[in-house]
Order: C-alpha cells, then sequence, then structure tokens
C-alpha cells in the first residue's frame, strides 16, 4: 500500500469514527464538566431551545441542521467544552441521570440545602447559651436570646429532616441511573442536576 493511500486511510478512519461521542470514549466526568453542563442547558433554554429539543433525539450533532450553530458552540466554548463532541460525551453520560430525576417528580427532595453537615447551627446554639451565662444580662434580654435558641432549634430540626430526606434521594438517583451510566457524582452535583431538570423546560 502506497504513502498516500495509507494516508488516505487513516484519514477515512478518523473521518468514520473520531468523530461524536466516540471521540471521547474514556471522558471521566468532573465537577467542572457538571457545573459548565448546567450553565450550557441554562443559557441554550433562554436562546436556543430548539438546540436542546434536537439534542433530545439525537445523539450526533450535524452543524448544518442547527440553526445559530456557532453561536450554540460559542455558549458552549465559553463553558468550557473545548468541542461539540466533548459536550454531546458529557451529555450522555449525564442524560440517564436526569431521566431519573424527571421520572421521579414525587420523591421528596430539597437541592437548596444538600445533604451538608449542620455544624454551623450547632456552633450557633453554642454562642447563645454562652451569652446566656453572662451575669450582666437583664430578664429581657435572657428571654430573647431563650426565643431565639428556640427558633434555632426548630430550624435545625427542619433542616436534618430535609437533608436526610436528600440523603435517600441521591441515593435513589445513583442507584437508578447506574443501570444506564458510568458516571459517578457527588451528592452536590446530583443537586445540581435536580434544579436544572426542574428549572429547565425540556431536556
Amino acid at each position: 500500500m502506497g504513502v498516500r493511500k495509507t494516508i488516505l486511510t487513516i484519514l477515512t478512519f478518523f473521518a468514520i469514527y473520531g468523530c461524536g461521542i466516540g471521540k471521547y470514549p474514556d471522558i471521566q466526568i468532573d465537577e467542572e464538566d457538571v457545573r459548565g453542563y448546567v450553565e450550557v442547558y441554562m443559557q441554550l433554554d433562554v436562546n436556543h431551545k430548539d438546540f436542546l429539543i434536537y439534542l433530545k433525539d439525537h445523539n450526533e450533532v450535524d452543524s448544518n441542521e442547527i440553526a445559530f450553530y456557532h453561536d450554540v458552540l460559542y455558549i458552549l466554548n465559553a463553558q468550557g467544552f473545548i468541542d461539540m463532541d466533548y459536550f454531546l460525551a458529557v451529555h450522555k453520560k449525564l442524560k440517564p441521570v436526569i431521566e431519573v430525576i424527571r421520572a421521579n417528580p414525587d420523591v421528596e427532595r430539597y437541592p437548596g440545602i444538600g445533604t451538608a453537615d449542620l455544624s454551623f447551627i450547632e456552633e450557633g446554639e453554642e454562642q447563645y447559651r454562652k451569652f446566656l451565662e453572662d451575669t450582666t444580662l437583664t430578664a429581657e434580654g435572657k428571654e430573647f436570646l431563650r426565643k431565639q435558641m428556640a427558633q434555632i432549634e426548630t430550624t435545625k430540626v427542619d433542616l436534618f429532616n430535609k437533608k436526610e430526606k436528600n440523603k435517600l434521594w441521591v441515593e435513589l438517583v445513583r442507584e437508578q441511573s447506574s443501570k444506564e451510566t458510568d458516571v459517578v457524582l457527588s451528592d452536590f452535583e446530583i443537586m445540581q442536576l435536580t434544579t436544572l431538570a426542574a428549572d429547565i423546560s425540556r431536556l
């Protein structure tokens, strides 16, 4: 086989197999990918909803079929996606997670709270207890602090209950989506996608 023919064969191989999702077969998604994915979808939902509708039914993107393709690509690049293929590879891995989220609308979850610890509330309670030990406080001052502590305790119980429900939620999402994708997401990243699924009209 001549050199020219060999080169053409190699170029043909990459033209066929080097495009689309196959260009990044071993992609490992990190926190920046998830954040960028969320930002891209939020922007596209506002400015290029037609592209999201197209993406819903296509695993590959034909630039000739997309109006304002370069505008879409600019949005992807601005959020750290080096090309359309990289975005599609991330999309392929995250789409099953979002599908699980949208398939369970009745399961309680509170994305604004997440699954973080509540040590900051306990620190606040401890500070109020120290204030109450101040012998110079008036009766009115102590009563005010006791009311504040009671409010903090009520808030802590509410947040604790919601946090526990969030823990169950992220485990449900992980378990069900693992059947369709090998992506491993943190609790925070699952909550980001939970918020996205609620805010975007079409995914």
